[in-house]
């Protein structure tokens, strides 16, 4: 009927357009991520985040209240005030119980903020990853290496709680420092606070010099953590096989590398961690103290009064203990100011992994012209497309893979209802990615496809639909019960709603008739025994690992059977099943009215075919036969 034409040297090779980003700044991904956290401020979160600032208020008055006790308790000891000194500590156990009030509540606070971030963050990614193929698409057509499960599981978990974490760690900080220094400025006049100050930018401009890039170093140690999670999960999905092949020592060969690489670069990071704990843990707690003496000794000399009478000695007792401790809760402050700035640093590791995958996924959306092949319906294009909206063509397209190996040139083919194809081909010919062209899978260096479209997702053309399904030759076992296995991509209601729209608002009845259908299309296939042996149709298990492939198969063509499209997809989805069942399968589907496309090697389908689309060589040729009816 047709064939390939013959390449043409003069002509430019065919090229499929690649899913590429541009690396935003990260001011930009700090404001693309905070619009994502927090889509709309709600009265909630609002609510949340004042009372944090109030609750860390708080517990600064408190301190503040503890370290003028402290004093005060010195000052009745040397007075000896036995009445003063018990009712200080009635009031010390008061603020004792407050301030573990106060201290849970804030970790509480944070951590609930960070739960609904990482909603927020997580439904935004998810809406972007799940929308025309996305998942598949950033690992199958994008120019970067992109570990997208552990970046919306593990690194998402790990950005919310950083960014809570960092608001409450500028917060108290802040707060300190404004409060304290006032203190100091009451006791010990402007120059306490100068030596304060200049104390505390010389020791920040120290560390700022000989702080490692920890941005870098978390980032890279997360990818190599998530290639590490990979290689253990890639071994659990290829388990079997390994086993069978005896792959144990090279797989473990092959994690262990990847294992020894996480642990050099953990050393390394470790190390750097030490060596900065040293210098951060010198200038910001321990040297202090000095600076703590060098104030008590300037406000000794500069206080005036008789020391010899115990009233005045108790108010200098309670002055230089109270200035000890402000002066130490102002270092302490000091001490989380110098350990924000190391988190920010941490911070941005996170941010550019989750922002890398946040951009891939926006430039995917904003590609899909590009990406996608030129799908015509009955409503739009030429009018010979117009006439025939009931039918799979493809137009001089150009089967094309990701890595620009063209595998059919010009591929012109026509199948009306009731006309099945079968694609032939030795392997590597391009048979399965015939139907990834078809499936909007990859897009289409060039030509046109028509086929009908009538999708699930109605604000989506992309893809295969309600009158075109795939059944492919790996079997896919979703999540769920015996009867998810048939019904799927449907849940419950929009199956009991294919079978009788009515049922939706008959809740009593709305699943008898589904399932009464499910077992008749599981007699039909010959399984009706599965219904028994696995517990009813409620009955959950990991089926993939229960059932045997020749099932598994034949529970595809169940799928196939119950969504009863106008065309079936088969990818050698029955090359594990006898002759005689296979057969009765292709029967059960004529008998149907539902046309199929298959690829097979089995000589016993080809009477089931109208046509034989038979991909030569893999190198862009392919013939276009015609096959005899088949007959009763």
């Amino acid at each position: 009927l047709a064939k390939a034409p013959s390449p043409d040297s003069s002509l430019p090779a065919p090229l499929v357009p690649r899913l590429s980003h541009i690396p935003q700044k990260m001011q930009q991904r700090v404001v693309a991520l905070a619009k994502a956290l927090v889509p709309s401020l709600s009265i909630q979160q609002a609510g949340e985040l004042l009372a944090m600032s109030l609750l860390v208020v708080a517990r600064t008055w408190i301190a503040d209240r503890i370290a003028n006790l402290n004093g005060t308790s010195v000052k009745h000891v040397l007075e000896q005030d036995r009445t003063a000194f018990v009712q200080l500590i009635g009031v010390s156990v008061l603020q004792s119980v407050a301030y573990s009030i106060i201290a849970p509540s804030l970790r509480y606070l944070t951590a609930r903020l960070a739960l609904g971030w990482r909603k927020c963050i997580t439904q935004h990614l998810s809406t972007l990853y799940f929308s025309k193929n996305a998942f598949y698409k950033v690992f199958h057509l994008s120019d970067a290496c992109i570990d997208a499960d552990q970046r919306i599981t593990e690194d998402v978990k790990k950005f919310v709680n950083d960014v809570s974490g960092l608001i409450m760690a500028m917060v108290k900080p802040l707060v300190d420092i404004l409060w304290f220094t006032w203190r100091m400025k009451m006791l010990t006049g402007r120059r306490g606070v100068a030596i304060l100050y200049t104390y505390m930018l010389l020791g920040l401009g120290i560390l700022r010099l000989i702080t490692p890039d920890f941005g870098s170093l978390t980032n890279s140690e997360q990818q190599l953590e998530g290639f590490f999670r990979y290689m253990h999960s890639r071994l659990h999905s290829h388990a079997e096989s390994i086993a069978f092949f005896g792959g144990g020592q090279c797989e473990q060969q092959m994690i262990e590398s990847r294992f020894n690489s996480l642990l050099d670069h953990s050393w390394k990071l470790l190390k750097k961690r030490w060596l900065f704990g040293i210098a951060d843990e010198f200038i910001t707690k321990q040297l202090p103290h000095n600076v703590a003496w060098v104030l008590s000794l300037l406000y000794s000399i500069d206080h005036h009064g008789n020391r010899n009478i115990t009233s005045v000695q108790g108010e200098l007792a309670h002055d230089l203990r109270f200035l000890g401790s402000v002066v130490s809760q102002s270092f302490l402050a000091f001490g989380d100011i110098l350990e924000l700035y190391k988190k920010f640093i941490e911070l941005a590791g996170a941010i550019t992994r989750v922002s890398e995958l946040d951009e891939l996924l926006h430039q995917l959306q904003y590609e899909t012209k590009a990406l996608l092949p030129s799908l015509k319906d009955g409503s739009s294009g030429s009018k010979s497309i117009k006439d025939r909206k009931d039918c799979i063509s493809f137009s001089e397209v150009d089967i094309v893979t990701p890595a620009h190996k063209i595998l059919a040139r010009k591929l012109t083919f026509c199948i009306n209802p009731g006309e099945s194809l079968l694609v032939t081909g030795p392997n590597g010919s391009g048979k399965s990615s015939l139907f990834r062209v078809l499936g909007g899978l990859w897009p289409v260096a060039c030509g046109n496809i028509a086929k009908p479209v009538s999708p699930y997702n109605t604000q989506s053309t992309t893809g295969l639909n309600r009158d075109i399904f795939y059944v492919p030759q790996h079997p896919y076992c979703p999540l769920g019960t015996f009867r998810d296995q048939i019904i799927y991509p449907l849940t419950f209601d929009e199956a009991a709603a294919k079978i009788n729209p009515k049922s939706l608002q008959e809740s009593t009845d709305k699943g008898l008739l589904l399932d009464a259908r499910l077992k008749a299309i599981l007699n039909d296939i010959r399984l009706g025994y599965l219904l028994d042996r696995e517990g009813g149709w409620n009955a959950t298990a990991n089926w993939e690992n229960l059932l045997s492939l020749g099932e598994q198969q034949r529970l595809g063509m169940a799928r196939l059977f119950f969504h009863s499209p106008k065309y079936g997809i088969l990818d050698e989805c029955t090359n594990a099943t006898s002759v005689e069942v296979e057969e009765h399968l292709y029967e059960l589907a004529k008998f149907m009215g539902i046309t199929v496309v298959t690829i097979s090697q089995r000589p016993a389908l080809i009477p089931y075919h109208s046509m034989e689309l038979n991909l030569v060589d893999g190198e862009g040729g392919w013939e276009l036969k015609s096959i005899k009816q088949y007959q009763n």
